[in-house]
């Protein structure tokens, strides 16, 4: 049983004890941990009072409003906590619906500032991987190729002659001498999508991959103590690794290269690439890989403004609202 549920019941946690209880069965373990992080953060804002689903509307949207967290998660998990108790928040989604739509219109200019900022071109990406070898190249295939987030690559490694191994839950790589099968139980939009599996046959992988069979480790990507990183760790890992291969120190000849790459940019640097200059099949593909569509694609990972108003929700907000009935 998950830890936010072994809490003391005060009167605190009891509404959240009841939504646990209530939605257990429905929702990914991932959703439930992203949902009660959500509501701490809800409760740090409330200054003391009981109960989310007894404040009204209009105070929810005043507690939201002045927030410095991010005003779309605290939103949803109050949304979420009253539909459970059967309350009205039709305000509430109209609130929710003028806040997504004012940070539409400025999210090409927010995915520009975010290449910006870390620093790195399409070919900065292609480089890196061309030189990378040992696990380096297998995390850059994984980015690059098959546009995996953080949770994704929290995968166990397994050799073909050990299925018995698989489950539903977890996330896992399954190698023979001359391909692999990366199998994603866990990811962000497994409800969509359902479980992807992807056949890599690229012979450099091949090699890198069944090299760190040898390591005997339960998980492909593991910390120092061989413990596998968990999701908040993984960004810091990924830019590591990026920066090993393409930061720069500054010389008497050549300035200062310092790279912030994230799962995040790296993918709206590929789908900046794809959509100037890959053509719809490129698109197709990555946005396959990732798991979301071209709407999605284009409207919330785009650097050039789009205004199609049936586009999906962002990867940022389809877990949160996964429950969210409109």
């Amino acid at each position: 049983m998950f830890i936010y549920i072994k809490m003391a019941t005060t009167h605190k946690t009891q509404e959240w004890i009841e939504y646990y209880e209530d939605n257990v069965d429905e929702l990914s373990k991932k959703t439930l941990e992203t949902y009660f992080n959500d509501y701490n953060r809800f409760r740090s804002e409330m200054r003391g009072k009981h109960n989310i689903y007894n404040l009204s509307q209009k105070e929810i949207m005043d507690i939201v409003s002045k927030t410095e967290w991010a005003k779309l998660n605290l939103l949803n998990i109050a949304i979420v906590i009253l539909q459970n108790k059967n309350k009205e928040v039709s305000l509430l989604l109209k609130y929710r619906k003028n806040i997504q739509e004012g940070r539409e219109d400025q999210q090409a200019a927010k995915n520009e500032a975010q290449i910006k900022k870390a620093n790195a071109s399409y070919d900065d990406l292609m480089r890196a991987f061309d030189e990378a070898t040992g696990k380096d190249y297998i995390l850059f295939y994984l980015l690059i190729n098959l546009n995996t987030r953080n949770n994704d690559l929290i995968m166990k490694l397994i050799t073909n002659k050990q299925k018995d191994l698989l489950n539903e839950e977890d996330n896992f790589m399954i190698v023979s001498p001359s391909k692999s099968r990366f199998v994603r139980n866990d990811y962000k939009t497994n409800k969509s999508f359902g479980v992807k599996i992807d056949k890599i046959r690229d012979e450099k992988f091949q090699k890198m991959i069944n090299k760190e069979l040898l390591e005997g480790n339960e998980y492909l990507f593991v910390n120092n103590k061989k413990k596998p990183y968990k999701q908040t760790e993984m960004g810091k890992f990924i830019k590591s690794r990026f920066a090993f291969y393409l930061d720069k120190k500054k010389t008497p000849t050549q300035d200062e290269v310092k790279t912030n790459l994230s799962q995040a940019s790296i993918y709206k640097i590929i789908s900046q690439y794809a959509i100037k200059h890959g053509g719809e099949k490129m698109r197709v593909k990555i946005a396959d890989a990732r798991g979301h569509s071209l709407d999605t694609q284009a409207k919330y990972y785009s650097t050039i403004d789009v205004s199609n108003k049936k586009a999906e929700e962002s990867d940022d907000d389809e877990e949160l609202n996964e429950m969210i009935q409109v």
